[in-house]
């Protein structure tokens, strides 16, 4: 009995524990091209605390910490200190020394489209463009400027080193011959600018204009733009030709009265350019984080604002770099289906366990098609061997001539009924160990009937004489 136990306890481990390392052998080669968890904590470079970039990463972090992720907002010079940020290497980081190497590795920036060519990052890619970033040049109103041609010899701020303004402002002023041999550019924040245009302020380095790339509601477009102000916005007559000049620049119309309404700023309608505010990532960063990074988006830029109508931003348009693959779907499809209706948590579990279920889907249907019959097959056959060990009893029992040999059968017969008896199986074989053990008792039968005809024969045997 044991021995059929262990049998069938063998079967059933063979087979259904077969099936589950199956199972769990595809699950781990799924794994292996299933995506990693997204970081819990994400770098972001935006620009000083007082400008555009930043308050608006602050918006981000707070969209990101409703899903769980830190999203740490990293104040940098502008623009152009958020590419060379986004240009170093994680390779780069770990051998970095110095005070200003890096101290950790960017993730993602907000940057001022036009100030790089594509081909010379190509581990980025942008999420689009949030906003437009209109170009701010205001003059001093005695002076008398009509084309940038006329700054020439004057004091011009054009924004801090690192910035995109300071790099627009430098191509443009020298396309108009405007250089730092003929005129005075000051680089420097826009807080010393205002307090040099203060009516205390230092006269001998007052500028005569200013360049700034900012929003109708940022400090230095509400103070030199105000009624009150000495300085006058400049339009771009010429607006149609450096839009076609700079091909990344839009031409904007800033109308009569849109700074204040009450006090009709500015009097009149007035041309500007503007690049748009591009979200750009490293292109290996975790899908889920740049899905992350485009719900934001909308969630902060999506409502419009002066320059453009709601719904308009982001958009895949004007690109400072080559827009990401979760990018491009975004824009054509919206977000993935399961971020549209789950927290975003739950959302990732089940990404992942889409791509772990497809062995299961392969594979289940079929095991479950092949398992019961292997089963079935593994018990019947455990059985059958039952029969085949009947079958030896049986043709002995046929040579049988003496009671003691008969006798000795039966209690094999009596043991091996006993043995099935006892044998535990599902109540679906139960047929199997009736049927056997009726074969069996027919044997004993025969035995039996074998047994009372020696006794028989014993019985009416002469007794040998005595001599």
């Amino acid at each position: 009995m044991f021995k059929f136990l262990k049998s069938h306890v063998m079967a059933s481990v063979g087979i259904y524990g077969g099936s589950t390392l199956l199972l769990m052998a595809a699950f781990w080669v799924a794994y292996q091209y299933a995506d990693p968890l997204p970081p819990s904590r994400v770098v972001v470079a935006a620009g000083s605390r007082t400008g555009a970039y930043y308050r608006h990463a602050q918006l981000y972090a707070e969209a990101f910490a409703r899903e769980g992720v830190e999203l740490v907002v990293l104040e940098t010079s502008g623009s152009m200190d958020n590419l060379a940020r986004m240009a170093v290497t994680e390779e780069a980081l770990e051998t970095g020394d110095g005070a200003d190497a890096p101290q950790e590795l960017v993730d993602a920036a907000f940057m001022q489209g036009g100030i790089a060519t594509a081909a010379n990052y190509p581990q980025l890619r942008s999420l689009g463009s949030l906003y437009y970033e209109p170009l701010w040049v205001f003059h001093a109103r005695k002076r008398g400027i009509r084309n940038l041609t006329d700054l020439k010899g004057r004091t011009v701020a054009i924004g801090p080193a690192g910035s995109g303004t300071n790099t627009m402002a430098r191509r443009m002023l020298t396309d108009n011959g405007v250089t730092p041999d003929n005129s005075t550019l000051i680089e420097t924040g826009y807080a010393d600018v205002l307090a040099s245009l203060s009516p205390a302020g230092d006269t001998t380095v007052r500028p005569d204009a200013v360049f700034t790339i900012a929003g109708a509601e940022s400090t230095i477009v509400e103070t030199l733009g105000g009624p009150d102000s000495s300085m006058d916005l400049y339009s771009f007559d010429r607006a149609e030709a450096y839009a076609r000049h700079y091909r990344f620049l839009n031409r904007l119309t800033l109308p009569e009265g849109s700074l204040n309404l009450a006090r009709n700023v500015p009097g009149r309608d007035v041309n500007l350019l503007a690049t748009t505010a591009n979200l750009v990532v490293r292109d290996d960063l975790h899908p889920a984080i740049k899905y992350l990074f485009l719900l934001a988006a909308s969630e902060v830029h999506g409502s419009g604002d002066l320059f453009s109508r709601p719904g308009e931003f982001p958009n895949k348009e004007a690109s400072l770099f080559p827009l990401s693959d979760e990018a491009e779907r975004f824009y054509s499809s919206g977000p993935p289906l399961l971020m549209r209706y789950l927290p975003y948590s739950l959302a990732i579990i089940f990404e992942r366990l889409k791509i772990l279920l497809i062995p299961l889907l392969t594979l289940l249907y079929p095991l479950f098609k092949i398992t019961p019959p292997a089963y079935r097959w593994q018990i019947r056959r455990r059985i059958f061997r039952w029969y085949k060990d009947l079958k030896d009893l049986d043709t002995e029992a046929y040579s049988i001539t003496t009671r003691e040999e008969a006798r000795a059968m039966l209690r094999r017969l009596e043991t091996l009924d006993r043995m099935v008896l006892e044998t535990s199986v599902p109540l679906s074989y139960s047929d199997n160990i009736y049927s056997l053990r009726i074969h069996i008792h027919l044997i004993q039968d025969r035995m039996e009937k074998l047994c009372a005809h020696l006794d028989q024969g014993a019985e009416t045997e002469p007794a040998p004489s005595a001599g």
